[in-house]
């Protein structure tokens, strides 16, 4: 593991968390998906020349203080398939990759740790933002499907974008006390 690279965090306000994370955090808007009928389905930004430090999703279960996925930059595609290989020899489930996100363009392995957390993998960092004036990328909900994956497995959706932790549905699946 080199270092971490970026967090995506389940909203269920998208746009006000893009504000706030651009008004008092000086965040830069990269890449953006459009909802139906207006509004922001997902948002990739960043302080820095990398495409995103933090993204932001919709919460398709409408949870608030929610996670998807923390990632950690790996290294190269090599190392992907050799982390996937790490983690199929200790019994951690690899939930999808080694692929090629859409967004961000950069290569990809998702894993289970024992604790229920998503952790991405990156095999690279896509690309890189050198101009400060670049436009924002949008995309669109017909996009999805290249959204998630440009090359390799597709996400499993609609469980991909469902998932998070605290993992809510789980824990409204478990007995109450009395």
């Amino acid at each position: 593991m080199r270092r971490i690279d970026h967090v995506n965090l389940l909203a269920q306000d998208v746009g006000a968390t893009n504000d706030f994370l651009m008004d008092a955090l000086g965040f830069r808007l990269r890449e953006q998906i459009l909802a139906p009928g207006g509004g922001l389905r997902a948002v990739w930004l960043s302080v820095s020349p990398l495409v995103h430090e933090v993204a932001v999703m919709h919460d398709g279960l409408e949870q608030r203080g929610r996670m998807h996925h923390l990632c950690y930059w790996y290294g190269t595609a090599q190392h992907l398939e050799d982390v996937a290989d790490a983690m199929l020899d200790h019994d951690i489930f690899v939930e999808v990759g080694p692929g090629v996100h859409g967004v961000t363009r950069a290569k990809f392995l998702y894993v289970r740790e024992p604790g229920g957390n998503r952790i991405e993998f990156f095999g690279d960092t896509g690309y890189l933002i050198l101009d400060p004036d670049a436009p924002t990328i949008t995309w669109d909900e017909h996009d999805v499907d290249i959204v998630g994956t440009w090359i390799g497995p597709t996400l499993p959706d609609p469980t991909f974008y469902l998932y998070g932790t605290p993992d809510v549905v789980a824990a409204e699946a478990q007995p109450q006390r009395a």
